[in-house]
């Protein structure tokens, strides 16, 4: 709608992972950074977690996309309820021919032949499941044995988790202790801080629109998004789309803090914090 208006080839605040519009916050890009080590080293487990919209899928999308052709990438968005479903989706995702009907007992002694395979000809295998706290405890216990398989002292299969923070707390629980020494890596996505928020928005315009955009978010506006979100990515995403539709509605190109009050009044229901005016001459 608003496009042609603002002069944008694309939303640029669409809550999706397209790599291009993947912003290296110094939070984001340290995670990806020590997973993209740990998982290429063999190094051991890998756990993130963040909040509601913290963009843990998108780091883990990043991840998988960064590790590149030279590694066979499994990424599961819905938590498979049972050890068979989880093998079984497993092997189809890093490309064996799965039947139906076919044992878990079959499947396991399948997928371990392919790994070693794989293993054999250099080949770097990642699983990578998001929202992992949904992960049945068969699954768990699955992810375990997974785990165990080995070749000539090199680990089979590296393993992902992202989730929300319960799964850290899920975890902590003393039947998982064996689960939880296999992870090296621990990390928790923070939200993204002031100084990141604008450079985050201005990035995501740019992408969508380069040089030739002809729209522009104030400093009070930008400042008033992450008071209100706390840094959120995908809250910010929402609230900076609504703000370029009333913009548009209004016919203005620049997008001031007034029009993110009414944005956060009119549009919003997460019950987000409207920013408080700023005192003129900074006095009270």
């Amino acid at each position: 709608m608003y496009l042609s208006f603002y002069n944008l080839r694309e939303f640029p605040f669409a809550i999706t992972c397209d790599d291009r519009f993947f912003f290296e916050s110094a939070v984001h890009a340290e995670a990806l950074a020590n997973m993209m080590y740990t998982v290429q080293q063999r190094k051991g487990m890998v756990l993130i977690t963040g909040e509601v919209g913290a963009g843990k899928t998108f780091v883990g999308n990043m991840l998988g996309s960064r590790l590149g052709v030279g590694c066979q990438t499994a990424l599961i968005s819905n938590p498979p309820q049972s050890g068979k479903q989880l093998v079984g989706t497993l092997s189809r995702r890093i490309g064996m021919n799965v039947a139906a009907s076919a044992e878990k007992v079959s499947l396991l002694e399948d997928l371990e032949r392919y790994l070693v395979g794989l293993n054999i000809r250099g080949r770097l295998v990642a699983l990578i499941i998001d929202e992992a706290q949904d992960l049945s405890p068969a699954s768990l216990e699955e992810l375990r044995l997974l785990w165990n398989w080995e070749q000539g002292g090199r680990r089979l299969i590296q393993i992902v988790l992202i989730g929300q923070p319960e799964l850290r707390q899920r975890l902590l629980e003393p039947k998982w202790e064996a689960l939880r020494q296999r992870i090296v890596l621990s990390y928790h996505l923070r939200h993204l801080s002031a100084t990141d928020t604008p450079a985050y928005i201005t990035h995501r315009l740019r992408v969508a629109g380069g040089d030739a955009a002809t729209v522009q978010f104030s400093p009070a506006a930008m400042a008033d998004i992450h008071a209100a979100t706390d840094g959120i990515p995908r809250l910010i995403n929402i609230l900076c789309d609504n703000a370029l539709l009333v913009g548009y509605a209004k016919g203005v190109h620049c997008i001031d803090n007034s029009i993110i009050t009414d944005v956060i009044r009119d549009m919003t229901c997460w019950g987000l914090r409207t920013p408080q005016p700023t005192p003129v001459g900074g006095q009270e």
